[in-house]
């Protein structure tokens, strides 16, 4: 059989916490729709058997009726058989959206927060959904036994990353000794493979500088109890950073090629470029200008200042000893100038009063 195993689309998405700007969130939440619509395209393209979502696929509190309803006329057009399971963030209660809408043919959801089977001629779905936003962990495998004359698939949304009971953390060794062909996992948004055929797809898109690298889908087969997978590209975004050292001297053309490095062809890149080093003496650089110039090689790009000082505090020292600025110099004398947050705030403080003429 052919499948496609995704999780974590986070469909409605606000992007509250994001360093990107508001502005930027409505399109960011269209982009995770038209990567979700590739993957019902490749779907039918490629004749699928079983699609297997393994939760997340929105996130509950902004999710609504309309966008349900347009979910559902998605996945109606494909003709694979749809296997779903509810995540943390879209738990599945009695009377929730999914009660709401028309479910087609094709649609097996996982309503309980117990272990369910879904019956197949020749395959057996195994699925248990979050049915509250937090999970106390209850040992489901007990006195499970598996048809193995037939293909066995456990969906479940579960961190095995951090040990954490929260999130249906569970033990691989002997869910592995029960002889499941293929455990389909969400929560953990990079892609992530364990023991062969513990897999997370990651998120089919990627929703923060945290998820760096390829985003998609896993595609495969099961064929004689022969499993081969694959990985499907179908995020419309590239989220990279890479440290530029500004060394003594900045060369803006350089940086400029750093990042270009960095971008993916057919992509909507989103780069944030870590300033390191230090400026030579009475040089000083517009990190604004410079973000504003840069924009134009990318969707979104963002600098982060850490560069250490090239200010001379004896020299300003010696010409301020009886104003304001004079006086901040020594108050900072006895602090811990290694200290990279003291350094910081020192140079913070010396280029406010110098702009102020204090």
């Amino acid at each position: 059989m052919k499948f496609i195993h995704s999780a974590d689309f986070h469909l409605g998405m606000k992007f509250e916490k994001s360093s990107i700007p508001q502005s930027m969130s409505k399109i960011r939440r269209q982009r995770i729709w038209t990567s979700v619509e590739k993957l019902i395209k490749y779907s039918i393209d490629e004749n699928v058997d079983y699609i297997f979502l393994s939760g997340d696929l929105y996130n509950l509190e902004n999710f609504s009726l309309s966008d349900m309803n347009r979910l559902m006329d998605l996945f109606s057009r494909t003709n694979s058989q749809i296997c779903i399971i509810g995540g943390n963030h879209d738990p599945i209660y009695n009377d929730n959206l999914w009660d709401m809408v028309n479910i087609s043919d094709n649609l097996n959801i996982f309503k309980k927060d117990t272990l369910e089977k879904i019956e197949f001629d020749d395959t057996d779905i195994y699925g248990i959904s979050y049915n509250k936003n937090n999970y106390d962990f209850i040992n489901i495998f007990d006195d499970l036994k598996l048809d193995k004359l037939k293909t066995n698939v456990l969906m479940i949304h579960s961190d095995l990353l951090n040990d954490n009971n929260c999130y249906m953390f569970f033990d691989q060794d002997k869910v592995n000794n029960l002889g499941f062909d293929y455990v389909a996992l969400g929560h953990i948004h990079k892609p992530t493979i364990f023991n062969d055929k513990f897999v997370y797809p990651g998120s089919i898109e990627p929703l923060s500088f945290k998820e760096k690298g390829l985003h998609g889908a896993v595609i495969g087969s099961i064929v004689d109890n022969r499993l081969d997978i694959d990985f499907l590209d179908c995020s419309e975004s590239n989220f990279n950073e890479f440290d530029y050292n500004i060394s003594d001297k900045f060369s803006y053309y350089d940086l400029v090629g750093s990042l270009s490095k960095c971008l993916v062809e057919d992509k909507k890149n989103y780069i944030r470029i870590n300033l390191k080093g230090q400026l030579e003496e009475g040089f000083d650089l517009d990190i604004d200008s410079l973000q504003e110039s840069l924009k134009k090689y990318c969707e979104y790009v963002e600098i982060i200042d850490n560069t250490e000082s090239n200010i001379n505090l004896d020299k300003i020292y010696e010409f301020n000893r009886n104003n304001v600025l004079g006086y901040f110099i020594e108050e900072t004398k006895n602090l811990d100038k290694e200290d990279p947050v003291v350094k910081r705030a020192i140079n913070l403080g010396i280029k406010s009063l110098m702009e102020n003429n204090l």
